[in-house]
């Protein structure tokens, strides 16, 4: 339904591009984490290491991806997704550009497999699909989605709401990144992990992986990244077009 696709894109572009907290977070790492093997979609449990083999130790990385995103006032990239369906075992991979901008504006532009539009101006969020003539919308406001989309708005502490540490067993990424898992310190309906692939040279967030609390699975890797582009605000307008349906999302049974 619209909500969780929401919810699920909301926070796969926030791992990557949001506001990062002014100072260090607390970082508590736990004694073990899952991994995922992409072809099966289901956790397993591995031993954790305090840091990768000749790499940083965990508050170090978390403060250089902080300090990045820290001054990334405008985003810019392409995405590849890919959703995994844990009950059916099926993968549905779509890509498209991705547009960010302070405070709380952003605009994905779907490509394939049909075109869609993900596009908020900080208060209000479309989802427009033209090949079914239909746009929902939703109210930034006063939705009740999970306390951690008030990071995409510039409130809230990340720290409040996570626990992070090293995932070396993760099956994602390239040799020497660095891997890291969020999991939210209270219990989350939508959501119960995401994972961080960092760039270990520039710390950029190059892919997150988050879980759901069915067991599926929400893949996104970012490409041709540019920091601090110049994107206009109108970029991040829309209003749907004549003879457009329009659905109000928050009236919409989950």
């Amino acid at each position: 339904m619209f909500t969780h696709t929401l919810t699920s894109v909301l926070l796969s572009l926030w791992t990557a591009v949001s506001a990062a907290p002014t100072r260090p977070l607390a970082v508590k790492p736990e004694p073990r984490v899952a991994q995922m093997a992409p072809s099966a979609g289901k956790p397993a449990t591995a031993n954790v290491s305090a840091a990768p083999s000749q790499g940083l130790p965990l508050g170090d990385v978390v403060a250089k991806v902080q300090k990045h995103y820290d001054g990334t006032q405008s985003y810019k990239a392409e995405f590849e997704q890919a959703q995994l369906n844990a009950t059916f075992g099926r993968t549905t991979r779509s890509s498209g550009e991705v547009l960010f901008k302070k405070p709380g504006r952003m605009r994905w532009n779907y490509s394939k497999p049909e075109p869609k539009t993900f596009v908020s101006n900080g208060d209000v969020l479309w989802l427009y699909e033209p090949e079914d003539k239909q746009a929902f919308k939703q109210d930034l406001k006063g939705s009740q989605l999970p306390a951690a989309l008030a990071f995409l708005m510039g409130k809230g502490r990340l720290d409040d709401q996570f626990n992070i540490e090293f995932a070396p067993k993760l099956a994602y990424g390239r040799p020497g990144d660095y891997r890291l898992s969020l999991k939210p310190k209270q219990a989350q309906s939508s959501y119960k992990a995401i994972y961080f692939i960092v760039d270990p040279e520039t710390f950029h967030v190059r892919q997150t992986v988050l879980i759901d609390s069915q067991g599926n699975i929400n893949d996104v890797t970012f490409t041709n990244m540019q920091m601090n582009s110049k994107l206009a605000d109108a970029t991040f307008q829309w209003k749907p077009p004549a003879g457009v349906r329009v659905i109000d999302a928050a009236k919409v049974k989950p």
